[in-house]
């Protein structure tokens, strides 16, 4: 019996965050967004079209600076230092190694 109440209100709560979406998309639609850019937003999506052609700078800039920043801390003798530069070696695999790898 209670794995039933539960179910049936699992159920209503879906239901009402789903006609409270509906209403939010219902709200935007009335307020003009129609799914096009505004006419001055040229300058915006040409900045986005450059950060994105320029991803792989922005992110091996981004692990140059942290691992500089580690050399850094083993240079002043920090006792955590190590562990801090294989935690970034670790992220790097995983994002460089094992994501693809589990995606294919």
């Amino acid at each position: 019996m209670a794995v039933r109440v539960g179910r049936w209100a699992l159920v209503v709560a879906a239901a009402v965050a789903i006609a409270g979406a509906g209403a939010q998309m219902s709200a935007l639609r009335a307020a003009g967004l129609n799914g096009t850019a505004p006419a001055g937003a040229g300058a915006f999506k040409t900045l986005v079209s450059t950060l994105t052609s320029n991803w792989e700078w922005l992110i091996g800039t981004g692990v140059g600076l942290v691992l500089v920043l580690i050399a850094g801390l083993m240079i002043a003798g920090s006792v955590r230092a190590p562990d801090h530069l294989f935690r970034v070696i670790g992220g790097i695999m995983l994002i460089l190694i094992v994501i693809p790898a589990v995606l294919a």
